[in-house]
């Protein structure tokens, strides 16, 4: 029988897995999200609930994000719906470290996964959009930029799959700190973690009055993305 992993352990094989790589890529998701999945995944790993399983449950989280944005009280559904999206991110830290730790992952969990992923970020950036226009009383405008936004953040990840693979990043932290870091990097790196702060930008956007800036935020902040996207992807075939 499989040994039932501790949280040191958990904390181990995220120190030697993905930490490195999430600090350049999704800084907001070690900040606020990483911490509160450890102990999920160390409760889990002592039940039969498959990483796929947490997974499925996500998608449901998703399902009701634009429910939510459209169908509750005014009052509350800009909160719930930050709220089912940090969910929502917590949870996918769980499923793929609890596939690791478990020995249980599979190639159906990691495309149930990735679609998950993508529909969560296309409906949260819809549902921030239905958001401003019940605020504002808008129509369908703010709606029609949020699908546009969501519209590019799946596109600008259809561009990075579509190019050459990425070339493994060295492991030697000590050479990597040595050869220094540019500002430029900083930056990119900055820009490209802040996709897990979304949904704390849209409480605070919620707090001031800023839902519909929030949305043009959204709009660059896609745009972005895809020229991002575009350029590594370019690189890597011109390298």
């Amino acid at each position: 029988m499989r040994r039932k992993p501790t949280l040191a352990a958990l904390a181990a094989d995220y120190r030697n897995g993905k930490v490195q790589d999430e600090l350049r890529g999704d800084w907001a998701v070690v900040i606020f999200y990483r911490i509160w999945s450890f102990p999920l995944v160390w409760l889990f790993a002592r039940t039969r609930v498959s990483p796929s399983a947490i997974t499925a449950f996500s998608g449901l989280l998703v399902l009701m994000l634009p429910a939510s944005a459209g169908l509750l009280p005014l009052s509350v559904a800009g909160p719930a719906v930050a709220a089912l999206s940090c969910a929502v991110l917590t949870l996918d830290c769980v499923d793929g470290a609890l596939a690791r730790i478990t020995g249980r992952a599979s190639r159906l969990g990691g495309m149930l996964d990735f679609l998950v992923d993508m529909a969560h970020w296309g409906l949260l950036y819809a549902s921030i959009g239905v958001l401003a226009d019940r605020v504002a009383g808008t129509g369908f405008f703010w709606t029609a930029l949020g699908c546009a936004a969501g519209w590019l953040r799946l596109y600008a990840r259809v561009v990075r799959d579509a190019g050459p693979a990425k070339p493994e990043a060295s492991t030697d932290v000590a050479a990597a700190i040595s050869s220094g870091v540019s500002a430029g990097e900083v930056l990119v790196a900055f820009v490209a973690g802040l996709s897990g702060a979304i949904p704390l930008l849209l409480l605070a956007g919620w707090a001031f009055g800023g839902i519909g800036w929030l949305v043009v935020f959204l709009i660059a902040y896609a745009v972005t993305d895809v020229v991002d996207a575009g350029l590594q992807s370019f690189g890597r075939a011109t390298s």
